[in-house]
């Protein structure tokens, strides 16, 4: 199990990835959130794939003002950059994740639970 904080949102999409099983309730549909991500036990903050289910991104995203928007490319973009209150205020979220995949520098986690 490894505890990740999202630190930076570049966009959110359903899953599209084929083969990829997931532990943590495998029949509700995934959301696919690309951003910057810190791995809290080895403090290394990197480009990342999140998985997580609808509910665990309102959790995460919950009070923090972010506003996210649907664009024509199917994905939901930040409405704008988030700024350093948000980035802290979406950090301080713990995500209890699985590694299920890496791609190059790219890590891939499901989230298996939200840590408020």
């Amino acid at each position: 199990m490894n505890l990740i904080h999202i630190t930076g949102i570049d966009y959110v999409e359903m899953n599209h990835n084929e083969g990829l099983e997931f532990k943590y309730k495998p029949e509700v549909p995934k959301l696919q959130l690309v951003g910057h991500i810190l791995i809290e036990e080895t403090e290394e903050e990197a480009q990342g794939v999140v998985f997580l289910t609808q509910k665990q991104l309102n959790q995460v995203l919950a009070n923090k003002e972010v506003d996210l928007k649907l664009t024509d490319d199917e994905k939901w973009h930040p409405v704008k950059p988030l700024n350093k209150d948000q980035i802290k205020k979406v950090g301080l979220v713990t995500l209890e994740s699985e590694l299920v995949a890496t791609s190059g520098e790219i890590k891939c986690f499901e989230v298996q639970k939200v840590v408020a």
